[in-house]
């Protein structure tokens, strides 16, 4: 039993994982898109890829709120705000519980 919830908590680790990476790519192309455009600032969309990418390489060891606001983050990036049925697949509105989370 205990193995059988060691496997299920390595495989959310691993899909996590995997969205995280998912989000970074997404926050590369739309920073790169903004290069592209003439943006200013585009810096700042790779650098939060890169944290992206930080936290997503540790993830097993980030507390539960940093986890649960980062995979809310990539949500709302990759499916829009009101889920995998949003139109938009923007970001928009809070991606935080707050201060303390």
């Amino acid at each position: 039993m205990a193995h059988a919830a060691q496997e299920r908590a390595a495989d959310q680790l691993r899909a996590d994982k995997d969205r995280l990476a998912e989000f970074g790519v997404a926050l590369r192309h739309a920073a790169a898109q903004g290069s592209y455009a003439g943006w200013r600032g585009q810096d700042v969309g790779f650098c939060l890829a890169a944290l992206v990418d930080s936290v997503m390489r540790a993830l097993d060891a980030v507390p539960a709120p940093v986890r649960r606001d980062a995979l809310a983050a990539a949500a709302a990036m990759l499916e829009g705000p009101d889920g995998p049925h949003d139109p938009r697949g923007r970001p928009g509105g809070a991606l935080s519980r707050g201060p303390g989370h």
